[in-house]
């Protein structure tokens, strides 16, 4: 093949669509490779198939969200901010709703729309698609990027933009790859592990609980005694441990002390109330449910399956008669109220990470168009940058407008 073109893509997910739906906007001559058999397999999996496309949070807000990634990311959420991607999206058909937190979805509440639009954008631009197609390495010349060699022949072009996700969900096909071709021309790439994942406990109790939510919990971690993290929301019992909202926003804190040996987590299932208020609560359904057993008195603090494990944590027979309980064994359930303990021996693998922390270095890019400072023509986009936020529709944004930045910027 021997076809020019004025920007080559690679990667055909949320970031390098956008990335070649804009250039070819602007006129020009443009190919996206994807090594699936289609595009947007990740995008289809966001936020369990609803997809969370970005969140309401002011400019401050998002950069912030992004900790040392938010300077670098700056002229791309200006660029291309949250109001702009709604437009967007509402251009191509798609309406959007806020929903909690800030969060923006679709209004279908199917990322299928969102792929949709993106294929839209593309195909109005006449960008040429080719699938199964796997870039085995980047050709270049003094500085220069040229192009890229293929499973299925060269392709040559004047600028190349690597767009092909982190290490999460291996299955859509992000294995790293991108890491490979930045690494191969002089990148330095940062150490990579889950940015946003799930935990396995200790305790084998969980798994009882296997699809338990908790929700407005308040959860605390400690390490040697020290407290590392603290969130409130909502979490997840699953049959290896913890997940859910509130563990998987902690959760690089979490895996980036988690070398430093085991860490605990206390569960506070009522947080509004302190230990005193509870008691007089408690005291209160077992006067009025005397009869009953106590586990069923405590289907207002917690869910009717945690109830009986919670007991036994308190060496209280669960069917034992509410009037029974003593003033000690009410104290050992308020306790367990206040504070269950879990212990989180190590994160699931990076393969379950929702979002993949370190890749190519911020130190190497020019923040103003997301070319490479060291390889003329050469672009990165989206996660495979070190660059990760928290769940809330944060990191598809930034995939979103650094695509949109770089397609924006190529010459």
């Amino acid at each position: 093949m021997t076809d020019n073109y004025d920007f080559i893509v690679i990667g055909g997910g949320p970031a390098g669509m956008m990335a070649a739906g804009r250039a070819a906007e602007r006129g020009k001559k443009v190919i996206l490779l994807e090594k699936n058999d289609r595009l947007g397999k990740k995008l289809l999996m966001c936020a369990t198939g609803r997809c969370n496309v970005t969140n309401t949070a002011p400019l401050q807000g998002f950069t912030e969200a992004y900790g040392k990634g938010g300077p670098f990311l700056r002229t791309a959420l200006e660029t291309f901010d949250n109001e702009k991607l709604r437009s967007f999206l509402l251009s191509h058909g798609v309406e959007t709703v806020v929903e909690n937190k800030g969060r923006v979805f679709p209004k279908s509440q199917k990322a299928d729309s969102v792929l949709k639009a993106l294929e839209t954008y593309m195909r109005d631009g006449r960008v040429e698609i080719q699938t199964n197609t796997h870039v085995l390495r980047l050709i270049s010349e003094n500085n220069h990027v040229h192009g890229v060699e293929t499973n299925h022949g060269n392709i040559f072009g004047h600028n190349v933009l690597i767009t092909t996700g982190g290490l999460s969900y291996p299955a859509t096909g992000s294995t790293g790859d991108g890491y490979k071709l930045a690494a191969s021309v002089g990148h330095s790439i940062y150490p990579t592990y889950p940015a946003i994942v799930a935990f396995e406990t200790e305790e084998t109790w969980v798994k009882s609980l296997q699809g338990t939510p908790i929700k407005n919990v308040n959860i605390s971690t400690y390490q040697l005694n020290k407290k590392i993290a603290e969130h409130f929301g909502e979490a997840l019992f699953t049959h290896y441990g913890i997940s859910g909202p509130a563990i998987l926003d902690m959760s690089k804190r979490l895996v980036e002390c988690l070398p430093n040996g085991f860490i605990q987590i206390h569960i506070d299932f009522k947080p509004n109330h302190s230990t005193e208020e509870l008691d007089s609560i408690l005291l209160n359904r077992i006067k009025r449910q005397g009869g009953k057993a106590i586990k069923s008195c405590l289907t207002f603090f917690i869910p009717e399956k945690l109830a009986p494990i919670l007991l036994g944590l308190c060496n209280i027979e669960p069917h034992k008669k509410a009037s029974q309980i003593t003033t000690q064994e009410r104290r050992k359930i308020l306790k367990q109220l206040k504070g269950l303990h879990l212990t989180l021996l190590r994160h699931r693998p990076i393969e379950e990470a929702i979002v993949t922390a370190g890749g190519v270095s911020l130190d190497e890019v020019d923040v103003k168009t997301m070319e490479s400072k060291l390889m003329k023509g050469l672009y990165f986009a989206g996660e495979v940058l070190d660059i990760d936020g928290p769940t809330g529709g944060f990191n598809l944004h930034a995939a979103f407008s650094t695509g949109y930045l770089a397609g924006n910027s190529v010459d």
